[in-house]
């Protein structure tokens, strides 16, 4: 009987261990590490984040989540040499995806390289025909920021719409009202703009700023249109999602400047949720 029972322990205690494994290298342990970090982020140890990310991150491959999050992280923050770092040693280690590319084309452009971003971006897409849109859209961006070529972008953003669907069009639809802004074609931008509002699901801070952007895009083409009542009523509404967003300083303040102050034409409350 004791035997038995041994045997029985063992099998329990192999049956634990191998669940354990599943979970420490499925996607939801991933999630679960992630929002670790997130809180760490937001209750302000920023280090402890980056010393957790580092610990956990697969250093040979740029596509787990957390060494993603830690790439962006430096990205965002403006730590492009540290981002190219962790980058450069996964291809280093072996990575060989067009991931890794991708996020070497972000580095670039964040320095301003914008030809070898393009470059990075075309290469990425060519190693992998899953990123094609997200890289036409890059550099997509990148043409409309400088004003040039600005044909071939929209094309690229057409092409772009036809690889996406539902929810991931929005921000095709955001470049192409930016695009349309550029070229000084006011009714085509606010179409864009207010197509991409409406592909936006609610709920979160991410999505409440992403709203908030494409309502002010909308905002903008009024005000090229003359139409400053409803330049002013589109501002109010984006300024309301971002008005407790850390961060979103400086796009309030451009909201504020739409909207008219009290007692000189002020639009009406929007109602219309």
């Amino acid at each position: 009987m004791p035997g038995e029972i041994r045997a029985v322990l063992a099998f329990l205690i192999l049956l634990v261990l191998f669940l354990a494994w599943r979970l420490a290298t499925s996607s939801t342990w991933k999630q679960l590490q992630l929002r670790r970090a997130a809180r760490m982020a937001s209750s302000g140890d920023v280090e402890g984040m980056l010393a957790y990310l580092r610990r956990n991150m697969k250093r040979k491959d740029v596509s787990d989540p957390l060494t993603n999050a830690l790439v962006y992280f430096h990205i965002r923050s403006g730590n492009l040499d540290a981002a190219s770092a962790v980058i450069e040693e996964a291809i280093r280690l072996g990575d060989r995806s067009g991931m890794a590319l991708a996020q070497l084309g972000y580095v670039a452009g964040g320095r301003g390289d914008r030809a070898l971003a393009e470059k990075r971006y075309l290469e990425a897409m060519e190693r992998d025909p899953s990123l094609r849109g997200t890289m036409l859209m890059n550099i997509s961006g990148m043409l409309i920021e400088s004003g040039e070529r600005l044909d071939e972008a929209e094309g690229m953003l057409r092409e772009a719409l036809d690889l996406r669907e539902g929810t991931a069009r929005s921000g095709i639809h955001m470049n192409l009202a930016m695009l349309y802004l550029k070229r000084r074609q006011p009714v085509e931008a606010r179409v864009q703009a207010m197509t991409a509002c409406e592909l936006i699901p609610a709920g979160g801070a991410l999505a409440a700023t992403t709203k908030a952007n494409a309502l002010a895009l909308a905002a903008r083409a009024c005000l090229m249109q003359g139409d400053c009542g409803e330049a002013g009523l589109l501002a109010t509404k984006a300024l309301r999602l971002i008005e407790d967003v850390p961060g979103m300083e400086r796009l309030a303040d451009e909201l504020k400047r739409i909207i008219p102050p009290a007692g000189a034409g002020r639009p009406a409350e929007d109602r219309s949720g």
